[in-house]
C-alpha cells in the first residue's frame, strides 16, 4: 500500500505510529534497535571481501567487540572499491550510486551505494519528515495528494536528488518545476523558476537547500516580476486566487512602504531545509514565510539520518538509517595535536547535553561504512525532552570538522586546495592560514590569512587582490554552482588579508602554539590580529 493509499483508508494515528513511532521509543528501547541492526550488518559484512578486509582483527561478536576491533575509517578505507564501484566487493547488491559534491581532498568526488533496503529505510524516514514539517503536535500531520512543491535541491546523483524519486511512487506531488526540467538547471535558475511558478498557481510545501532559499527569498521582488511591481508576463496565466493574493500583497507593500515577503503570498502545509548552515538561516526563514523551517540531517554516505520534530528545535537521528558513535570535542582536538592518538566514541546513552561530537556512523541494511567518520560536529542540546514528552537526545549541527571549510553548502574546502591556489597564484606567500568567519548578518565565508615576503602596502593590495580571483576562478572551474553563490546570497564568500612577514613565527614563539593552516581557533585568529596594530585590523587592507 503506498503511502498516498494509507492516507486515504488509514487512521491519522496508525499513520504516525508507522512513520514517526520511533520518537515515542524510550532511550534503552532506541538501543536495542542500534544494536541488533549493527550485528545484522556485521553479519552481512563478514560474508563479503570488504568486510573481511576491515575485520582483519576478527569478526566481532558483539557491539563491544565491534567498537574494540573495527578501525575507525574514512573514505581513502573505502576508495579502491567504491570509486571504480567494485560491486562483487559489496554486503548486498547496490540498486544505485550516488555521488558527493565536490569537497576537495584526494577525492574531489566520493561514491556510495544504496541497496534495496537502505532505500526503503530512506523513503520511509523522508516522508516521516514530510509529515513532521506539518505537523502542529505529537499525532497531528496536514499531508494532501496533490500538494504542489517548490524543490530546490540537488539533482542525482547528488542524496539530495533521490526525494523526489523516491516520494513520487508514494503519493502524487506536483513539483515545481517538474523533476525533469530540475535536473537541467542550476540551483538558483531552478528555485527562480520555481518561485515563478508558484507566485503563478500557489504552493503548498518547500523542500530546498538553506542558503539557495534565502537568497531567493531575499530577492522575491525580482523573482515574483521585478521591482515590487509584478509583470505583464508573470500575470498571464495566474490563477484567480494567486491573482488577488499577489496584487493585494503588492498594494500592502507600496502603502506601507514595505518589501514583499513570502509570507504575503503563500500559506505553506510544511517548509523543509537542508544544508550545513541552515541554523545561520532558519530564523530569518522561518520570519519571511511565516512558518518556521523543518531541518534535516543527512549526506551521501549516511543518507537521511536524522530530522526535527513537531517543536522544530533539535534533530533526532533515526534509528534504522545507521549505527551512531560519538567523538567529544577534547578527543578529535587532541588528534589534531597529535595524529597518532586514537580518539575515543561514545554511544548515544553516553553523551552529555552541550558538548559538541564529531560523528562516526556505521551504516545499515548492507551499505559499505563502517565506523566512518563523516566529518560533521553535532551538539547534543538535551538527553531528553520533557516538553514534548521525548526520551531521546536532540543535537544541532555546528559544523564540519576543523580542517575542511564548509561554505554556504555549496563548497567545502581543504588545506590541499588552497596549497593548489597559492601555488597558481605565484606570489611570494610564506606562511598563511584560512579560517571560517561569519560577516554581519552571521553568513560564513572563507577569510584566507597570508603573509608576503615584502611588507609594501602597494604589494599587499594587488596580492589580495589576485589571491581573491584565483579563488573564485578555481572553485567556480570545479563547483558548477559556485557562479550562484554571490548572486544568491548578496555576499562575497571569499576574503583575502594580508599579514606582516614573520607575523605567524612570531605569534609561535611568543605562545608555542602551532597556528594550523585551517581552521585556526578564533582566539589564535584575534590574537594575531591584535600583532597587526590598529591600522590593520578589521580594515579592508588589513
Amino acid at each position: 500500500m503506498t503511502f498516498e493509499e494509507k492516507l486515504k483508508q488509514c487512521p491519522a494515528a496508525e499513520i504516525w505510529q508507522e512513520y514517526c513511532g520511533f520518537l515515542d521509543l524510550t532511550l534503552p528501547e532506541y538501543m536495542q534497535i542500534q544494536n541488533r541492526l549493527v550485528m545484522e550488518q556485521v553479519s552481512l559484512m563478514a560474508a563479503c571481501p570488504l568486510g573481511q578486509r576491515l575485520f582483519k582483527n576478527g569478526v566481532p561478536r558483539n557491539v563491544e567487540e565491534f567498537r574494540a576491533l573495527v578501525p575507525l575509517t574514512k573514505f581513502e578505507d573505502y576508495a579502491d572499491v567504491l570509486l571504480p564501484q567494485r560491486e562483487e566487493m559489496l554486503p548486498a547488491k547496490p540498486v544505485v550510486w550516488l555521488h558527493t559534491t565536490w569537497e576537495g581532498g584526494d577525492f574531489p568526488s566520493k561514491r556510495a551505494p544504496y541497496t534495496e533496503s537502505m532505500l526503503e529505510a530512506y523513503t520511509r524516514n523522508i516522508l516521516a519528515a514530510m509529515i513532521l514539517s506539518t505537523s502542529k503536535g505529537r499525532g497531528h500531520f496536514h499531508v494532501r495528494p496533490g500538494a504542489r512543491v517548490l524543490y530546490s535541491l540537488a539533482p542525482m546523483p547528488y542524496a539530495t536528488g533521490m526525494f523526489p524519486d523516491l516520494i513520487r511512487p508514494q503519493i502524487r506531488l506536483r513539483f515545481m518545476p517538474s523533476v525533469r526540467e530540475a535536473r537541467k538547471m542550476s540551483f538558483g535558475q531552478q528555485t527562480r523558476l520555481g518561485y515563478k511558478l508558484a507566485v503563478k498557481h500557489g504552493m503548498n510545501l518547500f523542500f530546498g537547500m538553506s542558503s539557495v532559499l534565502y537568497g531567493a527569498t531575499r530577492n522575491l521582488d525580482s523573482l515574483a516580476g521585478g521591482g515590487g511591481g509584478g509583470s505583464l508576463s508573470l500575470l498571464w496565466g495566474m490563477s484567480p486566487r494567486m491573482l488577488v493574493r499577489l496584487l493585494s500583497a503588492l498594494y500592502r507593500c507600496r502603502r506601507d512602504g514595505t518589501h514583499l515577503r513570502p509570507r504575503d503570498l503563500f500559506k505553506l502545509d510544511g517548509f523543509v531545509c537542508v544544508g550545513t548552515d541552515t541554523a545561520l538561516y532558519k530564523n530569518e526563514l522561518a520570519e519571511a514565510w511565516g512558518i518556521r523551517p523543518l531541518e534535516l540531517a543527512g549526506g551521501t554516505e549516511p543518507s537521511c539520518m536524522g530530522t526535527e520534530t513537531w517543536s522544530k528545535n533539535g534533530l533526532v537521528f533515526f534509528p534504522d538509517a545507521c549505527f551512531y558513535e560519538f567523538i567529544p570535542e577534547h578527543e578529535y582536538l587532541r588528534e589534531l595535536e597529535d595524529p597518532a592518538y586514537t580518539p575515543r566514541t561514545y554511544l548515544m546513552d553516553e553523551l552529555v547535553a552541550g558538548q559538541k561530537y564529531e560523528l562516526v556512523i556505521t551504516v545499515l541494511k548492507g551499505g559499505a561504512f563502517l565506523r566512518y567518520r563523516v566529518g560533521d560536529i553535532y551538539r547534543c542540546l538535551r538527553l531528553r525532552n520533557p516538553e514534548d514528552k521525548l526520551d531521546l537526545p536532540q543535537f544541532e549541527y555546528v559544523d564540519r570538522i576543523p580542517t575542511v571549510i564548509d561554505i554556504a553548502g555549496f563548497t567545502r574546502i581543504t588545506k590541499r586546495e588552497i596549497e593548489k591556489v597559492i601555488t597558481l597564484s605565484r606570489l611570494p606567500i610564506g606562511h598563511w592560514f584560512a579560517v571560517k568567519e561569519y560577516d554581519a548578518d552571521g553568513h560564513s565565508y572563507l577569510d584566507l590569512y597570508a603573509e608576503l615576503d615584502s611588507d609594501d602596502p602597494g604589494a599587499a593590495s594587488l596580492s589580495r587582490q589576485i589571491l581573491q580571483e584565483h579563488l573564485s576562478i578555481y572553485f567556480r572551474s570545479y563547483d558548477g554552482d559556485y557562479k550562484d553563490l554571490k548572486r544568491l546570497l548578496g555576499m562575497d564568500p571569499l576574503r583575502v588579508t594580508i599579514l606582516k612577514s614573520g607575523t605567524v613565527d612570531t605569534y609561535t614563539a611568543r605562545t608555542g602554539r602551532r597556528v594550523p593552516p585551517v581552521g585556526a581557533p578564533r582566539e589564535i585568529v584575534l590574537d594575531i590580529l591584535h600583532m597587526q596594530g590598529p591600522a590593520e585590523e578589521g580594515g579592508e587592507d588589513r
